[in-house]
């Protein structure tokens, strides 16, 4: 009852001052469902320090009142108190204990700020739904009292802070009608309640208007000769190539790009060389080639790809075992060589055959002494030379040396 009186006191001592002013909002009577369930275990543990033992407080209505004023056309500050009696049902790791059962009041006075939403888009007279943000802070006091005789069993008093949604419907210029959901926060406890509201608000002396921006008065300013206009040609080159845009047949040249008379770009063509070799080593008395090579042969024909215009010598060669070797046995042996290469490359890679010039030696032409067998197996091999060019055509930069 004591807490009674004092948020009375609280409400009707701001009350008192701004009563008969203009944006004083009266809410009599606010009807609510107040909602407890998520805070059960909280609670239990807060009256009877076990989340699993104790009391905890049931969903019940809740009424209250407000008293408030209005900053602006969209926002007021309200104080505000409510109260719901309820039970306080006992339970034991889930299960009631109706014997237990006692009677609970739970009662919160709070300040609140009630935050149009036009707020930030603008008032709108016009408008009669007006949403707002509710965002405020304030006390609890939860008593649960023996259903029989009335002793006190177990008493908290806390800060809750609260923050939600809500809406105002302009009836009239008095009156308006108000709808609310809200989350209220036990920060001593660490623990949600929810709240539903509606109720009826009184407008005292009428809302507040929105403030009408006057307009400054200004002095009469004496007119001022205009000065004469000088006008100067101006020429502008966008791509800065040094041709002014009126005239520029190419415009958006790249920067560092040589460019004639109307701007274009001038194109040189470019020439680019190959010179490439190719070395296979073969076995003993054999002219296929082995499998490591294929990768180079590769190579080969990829060049040639690339310059259309490229040829190829193919030259294969023989080792010569000792003074009775058959020379044109190894003129064979060299040619087939040789053409084993160009195959690969015609056959496998695609490249015509009328680009290549397969051709042996025998053993006329050794790398190395044939008295040896490493000597010997570095002469039984095909060297290729590839050579050929390419022009491409390019934008000559002032970097470039043209010859």
């Amino acid at each position: 009852m004591k807490f009674n009186k004092i948020a009375l006191a609280v409400i009707a001592a701001v009350a008192a001052p701004v009563a008969a002013q203009a944006g004083v909002t009266v809410s009599p009577l606010l009807l609510g469902y107040h909602y407890t369930d998520e805070a059960a275990d909280a609670q239990r543990k807060t009256f009877d320090g076990d989340e699993k033992v104790g009391y905890a407080l049931d969903n019940d209505l809740w009424t209250g009142a407000a008293l408030g004023l209005e900053l602006t056309p969209s926002t007021q500050f309200q104080v505000e108190y409510g109260v719901s009696n309820t039970d306080a049902n006992y339970s034991v790791n889930g299960n009631e204990v109706p014997a237990w059962a006692a009677d609970a009041k739970q009662q919160t006075i709070s300040g609140n700020f009630l935050i149009g939403t036009e707020q930030f888009t603008g008032y709108n007279p016009a408008t009669k739904f007006k949403p707002y943000v509710l965002v405020g802070a304030g006390q609890s006091k939860i008593k649960i009292e023996d259903k029989v005789n009335g002793q006190e069993l177990k008493e908290s008093k806390d800060t809750i802070g609260n923050i939600g949604l809500g809406a105002r419907y302009l009836v009239n210029d008095a009156l308006a009608l108000r709808g609310e959901v809200r989350g209220i926060h036990n920060f001593d406890n660490d623990w949600w309640e929810g709240l539903a509201l509606a109720g009826l608000e009184v407008t005292l002396g009428g809302r507040l208007a929105p403030v009408v921006p006057v307009a400054p008065v200004q002095e009469p300013v004496a007119p001022v000769k205009p000065a004469a206009v000088v006008v100067e040609d101006r020429i502008v080159d966008t791509d800065r190539d040094g041709v002014p845009d009126h005239l520029d047949a190419c415009p958006g040249t790249e920067a560092n790009t040589v460019v004639d008379a109307r701007g274009c770009p001038v194109q040189v063509n470019l020439v680019e060389e190959l010179r490439q070799e190719l070395r296979v080593f073969f076995d003993y008395d054999k002219s296929a080639i082995k499998p490591q090579y294929r990768e180079e042969v590769a190579k080969v024909a990829a060049q040639m790809r690339e310059f259309p215009n490229a040829t190829a010598v193919i030259e294969g060669h023989a080792s010569r075992e000792s003074a009775r070797s058959n020379a044109r046995y190894n003129q064979r042996l060299s040619e087939a060589r040789a053409n084993a290469v160009k195959s690969m490359l015609t056959n496998e890679f695609g490249v015509a055959p009328t680009r290549l010039n397969a051709v042996g030696y025998g053993f006329d032409r050794p790398i190395a002494p044939n008295d040896t067998a490493e000597g010997r197996a570095m002469n039984r091999r095909v060297e290729a030379v590839i050579t050929g060019t390419k022009t491409t055509t390019v934008n000559q930069t002032k970097d470039m040396v043209v010859q």
